[in-house]
């Protein structure tokens, strides 16, 4: 029992030490989801990298956006 409790412990606080950055896209990226999660990261690094990965999934967004635009009318 001695021999189990600090192992315990030692898992506690190495589990405690790891942040987990929520997946970016539509709902996670919109403004309002996204300075919640932003105030909620602590550290500057993981802050930094959740700002990176929702530019990149929007400039995706942007890019897989098409419209079809017609060609103006010939004239002859």
């Amino acid at each position: 029992m001695k021999k189990v409790i600090p192992f315990v412990a030692v898992f506690a606080l190495v589990g405690c030490g790891q942040e987990t950055l929520p997946e970016p896209n539509a709902a996670s990226c919109a403004p309002a989801a996204f300075q919640q999660a932003i105030s909620e990261l602590r550290k500057e690094v993981n802050r930094k990298a959740f700002t990176e990965a929702c530019r990149s999934f929007e400039k995706a967004q942007q890019m897989r956006s098409w419209e079809f635009k017609p060609s103006s009318p010939d004239r002859y």
